[in-house]
């Protein structure tokens, strides 16, 4: 009874990551299943080795909102601390090399399902604009591919992750699901999103030289094709980031001025959770009706600007602890689960390079399939869990 309930919370929990892919509604509902589930049946509980970091950010926040000049705006970051639940069902529940292979599974036949409708919908957006020639219309900078998600930069935030984590999986999983990568990066490419495109070169990088060369033709062939297909698509978005009348290019320099400005100004606990949209004007004497300002479009300049320089460093501890335990577990790690950390290690890297152009770690979707991702090697290791049913997954 305890395996079959254990399963059950598995499931759930790589249910719930699969649905960021698609759906936040479905993906809040099955967290919280499987949260409750846990709760009820008692099952075993660990701490991931970023726990106290992680602990570190939420104090911090909680600090900036009692700081905070109106604390009554501010309370949904606090709200989204139940999201970090995810790392610990993760590294309580996803414990043997078989369930992590599961988990992959599901993550990779999600992404690309939604990879394939948002290809098809970039073909019709294509179509629109090029009936139009509006730049409302164009596909590569305003009206970018979504997927069946509500916004492209949360498409192309998930899309990234599981296209990095998966290309360490294709040492295990075998010839049948080499085709989802090129899929997933043919929409990465389509996104039009720079830091995706970045993030995930680096997230690649990162882990090149450990992947076997079978791997790196099934990755690097296929991407070389999409990217000299897509090149027209390509030259386009990158010349129409040299536009400097462009709001998408200017407003970069206006977030960068106007979160230092704010950090000046409060340097220990920021301006205040979800604050950053309400004091702008106090810092930008400009129009703001050309752009969007609710966030600084950069992980490291809106925390610090919203919740202070202290929760900052916590969230870099967060990170280097990451890499920090993720590193170490490579070198602990067998043949079995050394995929599944190379696979965490990229999404991480691609993570962070794409979180210098977009406040990624404030989307929720992103969040729990980071969580999620970057947890499993955890789940895996001794010194966290030993699964008392690792012989039938």
């Amino acid at each position: 009874m305890r395996r079959d309930s254990e399963a059950a919370i598995f499931w759930l929990t790589a249910a719930s990551a699969a649905a960021s892919l698609i759906s936040i509604a479905a993906m809040e509902i099955l967290l919280a299943a499987a949260c409750l589930l846990w709760l009820y049946k008692r099952s075993p509980f660990k701490w991931p080795p970023y726990t106290l970091p992680l602990l570190a950010f939420m104090a911090t926040t909680v600090i900036s909102l009692a700081a905070s000049s109106n604390p009554s705006v501010g309370r949904h970051p606090i709200q989204k601390f139940v999201l970090f639940s995810m790392g610990l069902l993760t590294v309580a529940f996803v414990t043997t090399e078989s369930r992590a292979r599961s988990a992959y599974k599901l993550l990779m036949a999600t992404a690309t399902a939604a990879a394939v409708l948002a290809i098809a919908q970039f073909g019709f957006k294509e179509i629109t604009y090029r009936n139009t020639g509006l730049l409302a219309d164009d596909p590569t900078l305003l009206n970018r591919i979504t997927g069946p998600l509500g916004h492209w930069m949360t498409f192309s935030g998930v899309q990234l992750l599981v296209w990095c984590a998966a290309i360490p999986a294709l040492m295990v999983l075998g010839r049948r699901w080499m085709p989802t990568v090129p899929i997933i990066g043919t929409a990465l490419v389509l996104s039009n999103t720079r830091g995706a495109w970045i993030g995930a070169a680096a997230g690649f990088a990162f882990v090149a030289l450990a992947l076997p060369r079978r791997v790196l033709v099934a990755v690097l062939l296929p991407m070389i094709v999409v990217t000299l297909a897509a090149s027209p698509l390509i030259y386009h978005r990158v010349s129409m980031s040299l536009d400097k009348d462009l709001a998408t290019n200017y407003s970069r320099g206006i977030y960068l001025d106007v979160g230092l400005k704010m950090i000046k100004a409060h340097p220990l606990f920021g301006v205040g959770p979800e604050r950053v949209h309400d004091d702008f004007p106090r810092y930008y004497p400009g129009r703001l009706d050309t752009f969007y300002y609710g966030h600084l479009h950069n992980n490291i300049l809106q925390i610090a600007a919203e919740r202070g320089l202290l929760c900052l460093a916590a969230f870099l501890w967060f990170i280097v602890e990451l890499y920090r335990s993720l590193l170490r577990q490579l070198t602990n790690s067998d043949d079995d689960s050394r995929w599944v950390t190379l696979g965490a290690l990229a999404a991480l890297t691609g993570f962070v390079i794409a979180g210098l152009t977009e406040y990624n770690f404030g989307d929720s979707e992103v969040l729990v399939l980071f969580l999620f991702i970057v947890s499993i090697p955890f789940g895996l290791a001794s010194h966290v869990q030993k699964d008392p049913y690792s012989q039938q997954g």
